[in-house]
């Protein structure tokens, strides 16, 4: 799968403003883990990330196939296991306090579609990192519908867009809940601002 994204980001063509190169959480939709993935790695000058994983043997795929990649894992615990869930939540954070760049799938591990959970602003709030709202938009547009994601594999020689929405930052005590209604809009309109310019419909401002 390395060798198969690492064609991908070698063949495709981008579009869309720069994207950020420093240090970030990059916050995305759980369809877009690949996609995302093959972004950063042609488009960003570190390629490095650090994600959260499932355990089992897909978490055992990915974690092989971003490790190949130059990226690294913090495996997620068994559904439903809140305090394991939050001391992997920290973990993340020291990760981003040591220097590096982290990835957060925000209606990850098992959904709901599209409904953003409060991980990625409890990890921003104790790592004292911003996030930013990243958003991929491919053509053609192959998905695997019967996942709960809809997961969006990217082809060789596709087309490619990301765009990035406003950043998010937390205070260091700040309340996570009245944040997650900001985070989900965020996420919303810049999917949207990707798809729309992808197929050049309507000018966005």
């Amino acid at each position: 799968m390395a060798l198969y994204l690492r064609l991908v980001a070698a063949t495709m063509r981008t579009s869309g403003p720069p994207v950020i190169q420093g240090q970030a959480i990059f916050a995305i939709w759980h369809e877009s883990n690949l996609v995302a993935a093959t972004a950063a790695y042609r488009l960003r000058n570190n390629k490095r990330v650090i994600s959260f994983s499932t355990r089992g043997f897909r978490g055992i795929v990915m974690n092989t196939m971003l490790e190949s990649m130059g990226s690294g894992v913090v495996a997620l615990p068994e559904e439903g296991n809140r305090a394991e869930a939050a001391r992997l939540a920290l973990e993340l954070a020291r990760i981003g306090r040591l220097g590096e760049s982290l990835v957060v799938s925000c209606d990850g591990p098992l959904g709901p579609y599209r409904v953003a959970k409060p991980g990625v602003l409890i990890v921003a709030r104790e790592a004292g990192l911003p996030i930013q709202p990243w958003a991929v938009s491919i053509r053609p547009t192959w998905r695997l519908n019967k996942r709960w994601d809809r997961h969006l594999v990217p082809l060789p020689f596709c087309r490619m867009r990301v765009e990035e929405g406003p950043q998010i930052r937390m205070g260091p005590r700040e309340p996570v809940k009245p944040r997650l209604a900001e985070l989900q809009a965020t996420l919303e309109a810049v999917q949207e601002r990707a798809d729309l310019r992808m197929e050049r419909k309507k000018p966005v401002p």
